[in-house]
């Protein structure tokens, strides 16, 4: 079981996150479900020993299946 970077302060919550902007041909890549009506950039939490770059090439590959 993989643990995220977080925390919780008097009901406050903070989770380390790491998120990719993806650009080619001058466009923005963002995700989105059809049962959500919005984008979103791809990303998500880092797990704890993991670098933050090794959580976003983690992500995006999670979340789009592409290297």
């Amino acid at each position: 079981m993989e643990y995220d970077c977080g925390f919780t302060n008097d009901n406050k919550r903070f989770r380390y996150r790491a998120d990719a902007i993806i650009v080619e041909d001058r466009c923005v890549l963002f995700a989105g479900t059809a049962k959500d009506d919005y984008y979103y950039s791809i990303g998500g939490a880092v797990h704890m020993g993991e670098t933050a770059e090794e959580a976003v090439k983690r992500e995006v590959y999670e979340e789009t299946q592409l290297l």
